[in-house]
């Protein structure tokens, strides 16, 4: 090499190092500037890998350094590609260069390279940053279809399912149908492997499978076809849909005899009442699997399972960390009890549906995969609970509890960075319409039309939220939920927190304390709280069974709480299923409000953001109200005047000038808000939920549930003095859906809101009070207390009904004049 080679190469080396050190800082300040902050020492130990030359030097960092073996590092690789990729011609061996440093990493961690005795080069990395770097710039529609089924591979289901849906559009526009057919089949296997058995996953799948058959057919690709079909009989199978499954069978035969043999009697099997038949059916299939060909052994080893499922048996060799193992892992604790080899094959399948969870960015995922797996979780909390460590099982529960929730208020960090001319593209006009007209005119019919404009707009939503995220540079994966560990170091010494789990355990958690402080009967919960809501909610109900399931809720889910949380703490309560929609603070002879400040969160994640999170605090705070928007609250102006009158700077509107786009900026800047108008919590639909917060009945400006998720608030206390605007349910799978949290997640500290219709003269009076103290800088859990007192105590508002049903959510800080401590 010449001098001028050296340098040349001594030039580029320099500028490579600046380079890479650009991009990881930079890449280090924009998650901090969206919220996601990764620690110094992880982008120290990054920067030093990407500067290091010699390869085998970069694996011994690895395996040395232990802020490079965690997931966080591989994040923030991600951040480093993913800013890389945003830039308008992007070099793909630039995009490569961080790529192979995150596989390098892997490769480590899952213990694939030997230390000592390093090769040259990284085993396969050069074949892998070749693929990498040919399929990031896709040209075809091939080309995006094999880019999908690389990331799908990979586990960033989002991605895949996003490129998959561009290589169908792309193959439309080149006419190949063959291409089409396969990338409909590919997002047949990410349903199938995300959302089954999930409502709506049948349809789902079935569709896509259509689409496939007939692509494939008009591109004359018979084995093409053939797989669909065989998918569509898959589905209509479990579905028991007869009449379809005998057609696509039919139309299987015409493709291939031997199969269509095959999956008519599997189908036949599956579909029997008989278990004599279903078990014959199942041998059968498996020892015919030969007449399938290439899928003989996939399908083959299916039907095993499912036959050592009917015959009482569980297979060793299901597949790792899917539905299936998950299911019979499952099903041997519930059958035997838990036990160290149910829990090693537990803890392997969480892993597995956890790395799927890193790339679920988007709620609706989050949702699909927590009912999914939530059978898994419960099951390996239970082990927990009896071979491990209450932290161990409060973790468990943790992972399936509100994680769309928690994926939501990542959203609205990406929201935010959008113009706000894109947030009012995304609001469902048509749905304000029906929604009207359906207030207007409650008739069963109305009803009817608007459930079909939600799940229209559900879908509508979803997409929205995938263009969102494939349009917004920043990280691949989302951020884990915070462990107990580093919960309780949030914690200060007065506070507590309670975690009600899907066992039926009661969990205790202070800083320096995780216990299990009692057991109530989860399968007894339901009906007790639905008679107990019944009594609770109508002052008319005077039945013993109303009294008895009040007591029982109080004896077997509030009295450990009582017995073990000091009186005075502030306490926290994270709720589990039906337990959402009773106020537990005031159940009791004493209930756990009256002596100390109770409030609720619907995951020990979102509460620790709420504990950390910094929030601009104003010496004189900013009250912003709205109320009345259509003269049938006589109650709420004189409500809201009254409250007002406790701010210096205030501002409030009434009656028919008020505007949505009025109320929202205004929110946006309050540090306490409050909204009197007429709430709607639709049980089938609970994300739906709905305020009037203008315009008239028939025609109302609607704030749904779902468009906080374009908004970002710095409230440290949203007050909702509208009929169930705390009316919230879980999902399947643990997921909370409420106005609470999702006011929660888009940043307000504290919610007031009641649990079910309260009367309006009584809801101004528990307003009255509430101010008042809290105008003697008492803080919100204290207000609330103090306005409950004041109602009980007069006959004509003792009933429960008048003001039990308020309850607070968050963290719902008091206020700190001029910074001074609380």
């Amino acid at each position: 090499m010449s001098a001028g080679d050296d340098s040349e190469s001594a030039e580029h080396l320099a500028w490579a190092t600046d380079y890479v050190t650009t991009v990881v800082n930079a890449a280090w300040n924009l998650p901090a500037r969206i919220g996601d902050g990764i620690g110094e020492q992880v982008r120290d130990a990054v920067l030093a890998l990407v500067t290091e030359r010699s390869p085998r030097a970069k694996y011994r960092m690895i395996s040395d350094r232990p802020e490079l073996l965690g997931h966080e590092a591989e994040r923030f690789l991600d951040h480093c590609t993913d800013l890389v990729r945003s830039r308008l011609g992007a070099d793909p061996s630039h995009i490569a260069f961080f790529e192979s440093h995150r596989e390098m990493i892997k490769l480590v961690r899952a213990g694939e390279v030997g230390i000592d005795g390093l090769p040259a080069e990284p085993p396969g990395a050069a074949e892998r940053t070749r693929a990498v770097a040919d399929s990031l710039l896709p040209r075809s529609a091939a080309q995006l279809d094999d880019l999908a089924r690389t990331l799908r591979d990979q586990g960033r289901i989002e991605a895949a399912r996003k490129t998959f849906h561009d290589a169908v559009r792309k193959a439309r526009e080149e006419g190949d149908g063959a291409v089409e057919g396969s990338a409909h089949i590919g997002l047949f296997t990410l349903v199938m492997r995300t959302a089954w058995p999930a409502p709506g996953s049948h349809e789902a799948m079935l569709e896509h499978a259509r689409r496939a058959a007939d692509a494939y057919r008009r591109a004359g690709a018979p084995e093409g076809e053939c797989e669909a079909v065989v998918a569509m009989i898959t589905v209509l199978t479990d579905t028991a849909d007869r009449p379809d499954l005998d057609k696509a069978l039919d139309r299987l035969a015409r493709l291939d005899r031997d199969q269509a043999r095959w999956w008519r009697v599997y189908s036949d099997a599956m579909t029997s009442a008989d278990p004599g038949e279903r078990k014959a059916g199942l041998r059968w299939c498996v020892e015919s699997a030969a007449l399938l060909g290439e899928q003989a052994d996939f399908y083959g080893r299916v039907c095993a399972e499912k036959l050592a499922v009917f015959e009482g048996r569980l297979p060793a060799d299901a597949e790792e960390g899917g539905v299936v193992e998950a299911g019979l892992a499952t099903l041997d604790v519930a059958a035997n009890g838990p036990s160290e080899a149910a829990a090693d094959r537990l803890a392997r399948v969480v892993e597995q549906v956890e790395e799927k969870r890193r790339y679920a960015r988007s709620p609706v995922l989050q949702r699909e995969l927590s009912d999914v797996y939530q059978g898994a979780y419960w099951a390996a909390m239970l082990c927990a609970e009896s071979l491990g460590t209450a932290e161990q099982a409060v973790d468990y529960n943790e992972l399936n509890s509100s994680r769309a929730l928690l994926a939501r208020s990542e959203m609205h960090r990406m929201w935010r960075q959008w113009h706000p001319r894109t947030w009012e593209d995304a609001r469902p006009e048509g749905v304000r319409r029906l929604f009207g007209r359906y207030l207007a005119s409650p008739t069963a019919h109305n009803r009817r039309l608007l459930a079909l404009a939600f799940e229209q707009q559900r879908k509508r939503r979803d997409r929205q939220e995938q263009d969102l995220l494939a349009a917004t540079p920043g990280p691949a994966t989302a951020p884990p939920p915070v462990p107990v560990r580093s919960f309780r170091t949030v914690l200060a010494d007065g506070q507590r927190a309670v975690v009600y789990g899907a066992t039926g355990a009661i969990f205790l958690i202070a800083r320096d304390e995780c216990r299990v402080i009692g057991r109530f009967p989860a399968r007894d919960v339901d009906e007790a709280v639905s008679r107990a809501l019944a009594h609770l909610s109508d002052p008319a109900d005077s039945s013993p069974a109303g009294r008895d399931a009040v007591a029982w809720l109080a004896e077997h889910v509030v009295r450990p709480v009582a017995d073990h949380v000091p009186q005075g703490s502030r306490l926290f309560l994270v709720p589990h299923g039906p337990l959402w929609q009773v106020p537990l603070g005031a159940l009791g002879p004493v209930g756990l409000a009256e002596t100390r400040d109770v409030s609720y969160v619907p995951s020990l994640t979102l509460l620790a953001r709420q504990l950390t999170a910094p929030r601009l605090q104003r010496a004189f705070e900013r009250f912003v109200g709205f109320g009345d928007p259509d003269g049938s609250l006589p109650h709420a102006r004189a409500e809201m005047d009254h409250a007002a009158s406790m701010f210096a700077d205030s501002f409030t509107v009434f009656g028919d000038v008020l505007r949505y786009h009025s109320v929202m900026a205004n929110l946006a800047d309050a540090d306490v808000a409050h909204l009197a108008c007429h709430g709607t919590f639709f049980a089938d639909h609970p994300d739906f939920s709905a305020l009037h917060i203008a315009g008239p009945p028939h025609d109302p400006e609607v704030l749904w549930q779902g468009d906080l998720a374009r908004y970002e608030l710095n409230a440290r206390l949203v007050v909702l003095a509208a009929c169930h605007g705390g009316t919230g349910r879980a999902l399947s799978g643990g997921e909370y859906v409420g106005f609470p949290g999702a006011f929660l997640a888009a940043g307000a500290r504290g919610v007031l809101a009641p649990l079910w219709a309260v009367p309006d003269d009584s809801t101004a009076t528990l307003m009255r009070h509430f101010y008042d103290a809290l105008g003697r800088m008492a803080p919100p859990a204290a207000a609330l207390r103090e306005a409950q007192h004041a109602l009980a105590a007069a006959p004509a508002t003792a009933h429960p009904f008048h003001w039990a049903g308020f309850q607070l959510f968050g963290a719902a800080p008091g206020h700190r004049p001029f910074g001074d401590a609380q």
